[in-house]
């Protein structure tokens, strides 16, 4: 992607969650909000939520694209970076690398297959390539050190911002398929003692920000620079309020167990030649 549309398409994730008609250019005009999007919400009151959904109607992107920050409204900033759960270095997360080899492998490799299966062409049978990508390690402990990185990084290039900045926004995009969360609900259980369904667990088979209290409490530390978190996965978004964060740990009794996924991403081609009707030569014509 270019410069400036990964940071865009994120934003549109969100716009896309928010707003239920999207037709006609709705969203550079008025859009209707989507009243199942208040699920998204964590400690924001509801004249929060109404400024909220403003500045997502009024954020634009910065017209100085490689600099601080990636979007602009009247009053602050919404700036987009990506974490990892993989290992990750100076040269990027081991997660992106390997899925970017893999995914030239399969281009390169169905190229030679198309070429091979249109020489040589097959009438009465399918025939079909599989590739699969196997996750390199993912842990909790990479995801909160690639976090804190990007956060703190992102937090000097706000202290360089001359614009506004009353409200300040981190868009916190995580791209992986990769990590899974439960509730430990047998912290301090008697082994033997019947609980009815007090300690029913919750579990997701995503990471969910949200419900990962080290990070919360850490977040919390920068609550008068940053207002809110958007927090978005593959499957949902999340809006946090960072002065809320007290109270929402508040809500969770146990601890969450965070845990690596094993994933196996796979690729599929498959081909059946059909005969083409018209030889050269003899194709027919029209003769009227």
């Amino acid at each position: 992607m270019k410069r400036g549309e990964k940071e865009s398409f994120c934003l549109e994730k969100v716009k896309m969650e928010m707003f239920s008609d999207l037709t006609n250019d709705a969203l550079n005009e008025n859009p209707h909000y989507n009243l199942d999007f208040d699920k998204n919400y964590f400690g924001l009151l509801e004249d929060e939520r109404a400024e909220f959904v403003n500045i997502i109607r009024e954020a634009k992107p910065n017209p100085s694209s490689s600099e601080f920050p990636d979007f602009i409204f009247a009053d602050g900033f919404i700036e987009h970076f990506q974490i990892t759960s993989s290992r990750h270095t100076h040269k990027g997360a081991t997660h992106t690398k390997k899925e970017s080899e893999f995914q030239r492998r399969v281009d390169t490799e169905t190229k030679k297959l198309e070429e091979e299966w249109n020489k040589k062409p097959c009438f009465d049978s399918i025939r079909s390539e599989s590739w699969a990508f196997q996750n390199p390690e993912h842990s909790h402990a990479f995801l909160m050190s690639s976090f804190k990185d990007s956060w703190e990084k992102h937090l000097e290039s706000r202290k360089k911002f001359t614009g506004k900045k009353e409200i300040g926004i981190f868009m916190v995009e995580y791209p992986e398929v990769a990590l899974a969360m439960c509730e430990n609900v047998y912290c301090n259980w008697i082994d033997g003692m019947s609980q009815g369904d007090m300690r029913e667990q919750e579990e997701f088979k995503e990471y969910r920000l949200s419900r990962d209290k080290e990070l919360l409490t850490y977040i919390y530390g920068f609550r008068n620079e940053i207002k809110y978190v958007i927090f978005i996965n593959l499957t949902r978004c999340e809006i946090i309020r960072t002065e809320s964060i007290p109270y929402l740990l508040k809500l969770m009794p146990w601890d969450y167990a965070i845990y690596p996924m094993q994933v196996c991403t796979l690729a599929t081609v498959q081909n059946i030649s059909v005969p083409n009707p018209f030889v050269k030569g003899e194709e027919k014509r029209d003769k009227t």
